[in-house]
């Protein structure tokens, strides 16, 4: 996985048999486009199926209509929510092809574009699949466990605290600071410990 531009991910495309184009590094951009928009800054590209009418998205799969390839190409491309902008059949002006923008890099990974050029990735026993990958950015092992270690004895500490201090002088204020610590240690409320995890992430490094 590595950080992506727009032009990464055009060439990658053009691995797969699709048009790239209306990018200063496919051929230029032509006009109609929008002159405070991405194409002319280097940061979109138009993408058009121009195989066979009838051909497999992917090699080994069913030869469908290039429209619907089309189609299909366009929704991924939303589905996946990586770019600035993703338009395709069904939006204005773009019938014939879709339309992505990114601004600057991303990262995103192999089995990602390869989803959305065919539709079809490999999961990790090696089995052609069409479930989307989830995107995996990287972030340091020892960092994550030491955060996630610290957030629970934090957690821990104030829970003995309360625990104490509600032994010792029990009120309404104990009782709904119980309850809220209670609900912040529960699965389904981790929004908290996220924000701990990532605080105390910075302060470790």
């Amino acid at each position: 996985m590595a950080e992506r531009s727009i032009v990464d991910i055009g060439k990658f495309l053009q691995k797969y048999g699709l048009n790239v184009g209306e990018n200063p590094q496919f051929g230029g951009v032509t006009g109609g486009h929008s002159p405070t928009g991405y194409h002319p800054t280097g940061e979109a590209i138009d993408v058009r199926d121009w195989r066979p009418d009838n051909a497999p998205a992917y090699a080994g799969g069913k030869p469908i209509p290039w429209k619907q390839r089309t189609g299909e190409l366009s929704w991924r491309a939303k589905k996946l929510g990586l770019f600035n902008e993703a338009l395709g059949p069904g939006d204005p002006g773009h019938d014939t092809h879709v339309h992505l923008a990114l601004s600057g890099k991303k990262f995103i990974t192999d089995p990602q574009l390869e989803w959305l050029a065919t539709g079809r990735t490999k999961n990790t026993e090696g089995q052609l699949t069409d479930v989307m990958p989830g995107a995996m950015q990287p972030v340091p092992p020892q960092q994550t466990n030491a955060a996630n270690l610290s957030v629970n004895n934090l957690l821990n500490a104030v829970a003995l605290g309360m625990q104490l201090n509600y032994q010792q002088q029990p009120s309404v204020e104990d009782q709904m600071r119980s309850k809220f610590l209670g609900e912040l240690l529960a699965p389904r409320q981790s929004l908290a410990k996220q924000f701990l995890g990532s605080y105390l992430a910075k302060e470790l490094v």
